[in-house]
């Protein structure tokens, strides 16, 4: 298993801590958008920020996203990570999201992650 994939698969069994254990101290997430404008997760979220964002994703999808992988391309030093991503919000509007992730790698651990999705739909789902 790669590393991104065993990212993913700690957070999805709910283990943030050895999902973080895979990354670098100066560890990165970011979402696209504007930080404070429609789209309530957008903005880079360093280590300690991180697990807060994904409190905000369980808040706004209480079941849980399936976060299914799809593609899986890999060198060295990157990482690309396709995914189909569901869920239902806590209001009720079903969540249907193709997600591109790219782990930038150092030194075998994630540095910083990239995600890029369709943000207006995100924003339906996860903006109150």
């Amino acid at each position: 298993m790669d590393t991104a994939s065993g990212f993913f698969a700690d957070l999805g069994a709910g283990d943030i801590e050895a999902a973080l254990a895979r990354t670098t101290p100066d560890f990165t997430w970011t979402v696209p958008g504007r930080p404070g404008g429609r789209f309530a997760l957008a903005g880079t979220y360093d280590r300690e920020q991180f697990p807060a964002m994904l409190g905000r994703v369980a808040t706004a999808l209480p079941d849980g996203p399936r976060v299914d992988v799809t593609s899986v391309t890999a060198t060295e030093e990157r990482i690309v990570v396709e995914t189909h991503t569901t869920g239902r919000s806590a209001t009720g509007v079903d969540y249907d999201n193709r997600i591109v992730c790219v782990f930038d790698l150092r030194d075998g651990l994630i540095a910083a992650v990239r995600e890029y999705l369709d943000t207006i739909h995100a924003a339906d789902v996860f903006t109150p």
